[in-house]
């Protein structure tokens, strides 16, 4: 089934569930229904216009859902509602034409709890453009009464060979020979080309099912033979007889060396890798064993697993492989110990900053007179915060490298979420005699954001304005509607601080990059990499205009609130939902969504 076709598919299931669930709860005039049969003939429309046909048949069987006879699900990812039709009409289809109507939808709705034949019930209601088609059940022996009343010939053909059977048979219908020796070589005669016919089915179907395994063969040695550079032959018992001239580099023998030796004693486990299958022979009376024996040093057999995937194709057959070089793949797992590493030490050195800071801050209530001391103390202060921002800084970027942090989406007052953050910064832009002011759009709509981290976006932006506005300079943060596309509320951070270069604007949302007016300044440098990524996650989007000299303005848009599920969690990188309870919508877990 083509990907573009399921949003269509999943669009019309929810709304015929819709209908089915409101239908058997309100009357047929009710305005939910009303709303919610329209809605389901416009999207089955939709749907069939979408795949090109006239009618559309959704069938229930062997716990497998199918759109026109293609899998498009399995049963337990379908709602209890579709499938109890299913189950109390005893059908395993329904079938919808391009011309159903909202009237038809409301009355099949209440099918399930008419108790009535579903067939008779379609026919009271009118409704003619849904049908159903019912199980067919086989009862054992149905159909076989009578049989042995009609003919009873089991002794008198038990000793007979084919023909002499035959020929008592049709004793029973005739007493002339000449018609009965007619009718036996008629009969021989078709039994001998329908036996030649099927024979010649059956060693088709074999010859083609083995070209499948000879070309499923010839595919994989191509594939592994494409990997390997050269080759070392083995006889049954594991020895070797024959190596190519490139082999003779990897095991650093020559064949006269090792010939008739075992493979696994010309191989050097501490620098080579022998992976071969225990059983070695031939084998065309059983199954073979399929374990492989692998020896080698464990962390390089790790390192080369991990460096390639196999590629298989719908039938699950290997079609091909694609690798990274073992180097790469070591590369990576340094790069995740380093990560970790870094986490780790922020951690450990978040908590004696916190009571350092604590320390400070009560230190810092007493009276000192000393005018040398309080300087010190205050420098102090500075650079405890100064450190604890890094910290954070250090720690949302492993958070986001490592994919554990999650967004706790729902609906908020986006002049909520910006009076938060102006009011939380309003004491540093004080005594920076900075000029912090909120503009605000009344009747504004709710947003679709986390609202701690949208706060955070705002704080980073306000925090960076201060740092490179001059004293008595300004910073405008404004709330209003992005003109140019009505999903979006705009968020404006506008200063009048130094400014970024043209060339360096791009740079700025990297990480480990801080730029302004082209000079260096102090910090981690991945303040805006962070806020960027905090936009991204929640489908925003995040520039800046800037002049050297005239300030800087950062526009942030955010998705307006447009009936999306509330409270989703979203994180950077999907963790593991293996052993866990899956909590998604039936329509999401339908197509694994």
């Amino acid at each position: 089934m083509p990907e573009d076709i399921k949003p269509y598919i999943i669009d019309f299931l929810k709304s015929f569930t819709r209908i089915i669930v409101q239908g058997s709860l309100y009357a047929s005039d009710h305005p939910q229904v009303k709303s919610a049969s329209a809605e389901t003939v416009e999207r089955l429309k939709k749907l069939i216009e979408k795949i090109g046909t006239e009618k559309v048949s959704f069938t229930l069987s062997n716990g497998k859902f199918l759109l026109n006879g293609t899998q498009v699900s399995t049963q337990d990812r379908l709602p209890s509602s579709i499938i109890s039709i299913y189950k109390n009409c005893h059908i395993d289809t329904i079938e919808m034409s391009k011309d159903a109507t909202a009237a038809e939808f409301v009355s099949f709705s209440k099918i399930a709890a008419s108790k009535t034949d579903p067939l008779d019930y379609l026919k009271r209601n009118d409704i003619k453009n849904i049908t159903l088609q019912k199980e067919k059940y086989v009862k054992a022996g149905e159909g076989l009464e009578g049989l042995g009343k009609a003919v009873r010939i089991d002794g008198e053909i038990e000793n007979k060979d084919f023909v002499g059977s035959l020929k008592a048979i049709v004793s029973r219908l005739t007493e002339d020979n000449l018609i009965q020796e007619k009718i036996v070589n008629n009969l021989m005669e078709k039994f001998k080309i329908e036996v030649q016919n099927a024979v010649e089915k059956a060693v088709k179907e074999i010859k083609t099912e083995k070209t499948k395994i000879e070309n499923d063969y010839i595919r994989t040695e191509s594939v592994i033979s494409n990997i390997a550079g050269s080759e070392i032959t083995i006889d049954k018992d594991g020895n070797v007889i024959m190596a190519s001239a490139d082999a003779e580099k990897i095991t650093g023998k020559s064949l006269k060396e090792i010939a008739g030796r075992k493979i696994f004693d010309i191989a050097n486990l501490e620098e080579q890798i022998l992976n071969i299958a225990q059983e070695i022979k031939t084998v065309s009376n059983g199954k073979i064993i399929k374990d492989v024996s692998a020896k080698g040093k464990a962390d390089i057999i790790k390192t080369i697993k991990n460096s390639t995937a196999m590629i298989k194709n719908e039938d699950g057959k290997i079609v091909g492989t694609i690798s990274i070089p073992p180097d790469v793949a070591k590369l990576k797992e340094v790069e995740q110990l380093k990560s970790d590493f870094i986490s780790n030490v922020t951690h450990e050195l978040r908590s004696p900053l916190t009571s350092i800071k604590m320390a400070l801050d009560l230190i810092s209530r007493e009276n000192i007179s000393n005018p040398n001391a309080k300087i010190m103390l205050n420098t102090a202060i500075r650079n405890a915060e100064r450190l604890n921002s890094i910290i954070n800084d250090i720690l949302d970027f492993s958070k986001m490298q490592s994919g554990k942090m999650i967004f706790h989406l729902d609906r908020y007052s986006p002049n909520e979420i910006a009076q938060n953050a102006v009011d939380a910064m309003a004491a540093w832009a004080k005594s920076k005699n900075l000029n912090l002011i909120l503009n605000k759009k009344e009747n504004l709509p709710d947003i679709y954001a986390d609202k701690k981290r949208t706060e955070q976006i705002l704080i980073n932006l306000i925090s960076n304005a201060i740092k490179f506005t001059p004293e008595g300079g300004s910073i405008e943060v404004s709330v209003g509607y992005e003109t140019s596309n009505p999903d979006f509320i705009q968020f404006y951070v506008k200063d009048t601080g130094c400014g970024i270069k043209k060339e360096d604007q791009e740079k700025i949302f990297e990480k480990f990059v801080q730029v302004v007016a082209g000079e260096k300044v102090g910090g981690t440098g991945l303040g805006l990499a962070i806020t960027k990524a905090m936009v991204v996650m929640q489908s925003g989007s995040i520039s800046v205009d800037s002049e050297v000299g005239k300030g800087s303005i950062f526009k942030v848009l955010m998705p307006v609130y447009k009936g999306q599920e509330l409270n989703t969690h979203v994180s950077i990188s999907e963790e593991s939902t293996e052993n866990k309870k899956d909590f998604r919508p039936w329509w999401k877990r339908l197509f694994g969504i």
